[in-house]
């Protein structure tokens, strides 16, 4: 029980992440943001905690819910964390754009399902 509990935790994080990214980036435009250092670190930043989170996530519900590409969340926040220099801004705006959108009803899916699961008891 602890586990999914835990992973609960993890996914939020993760939703919490993407609600800042698109926080962050509203409608600006890719032109935009490619300009704002700022919003581009800031974005960066949020990134890597979803990755991070997303590594956390037990074995057993990364199984389970296979319509997240766990394995392309970790390595994607490895890859910003390890190797900011050689990051590829249109692929980070590309990636806010189309992805997170489609993720973020994902993940609040599985936490809706793993809450139900606990009886909606987090703690």
């Amino acid at each position: 029980m602890k586990q999914k509990k835990d992973d609960i935790v993890y996914l939020e994080l993760i939703n919490k992440g993407i609600e800042r990214i698109l926080g962050y980036i509203g409608d600006a435009d890719e032109e935009v943001f490619l300009r704002d250092n700022m919003m581009k670190d800031a974005c960066l930043m949020q990134l890597v905690v979803i990755g991070e989170s997303g590594g956390k996530v037990s074995e057993e519900n990364k199984n389970r819910f296979k319509e997240v590409e766990w394995q392309l969340m970790k390595a994607a926040r490895n890859f910003f964390a390890h190797a900011y220099e050689h990051t590829d801004w249109v692929r980070v705006y590309d990636t806010i754009k189309t992805i997170l959108p489609d993720l973020k009803p994902r993940i609040e899916h599985i936490i809706e399902v793993l809450e139900k699961e606990n009886n909606g008891k987090i703690n």
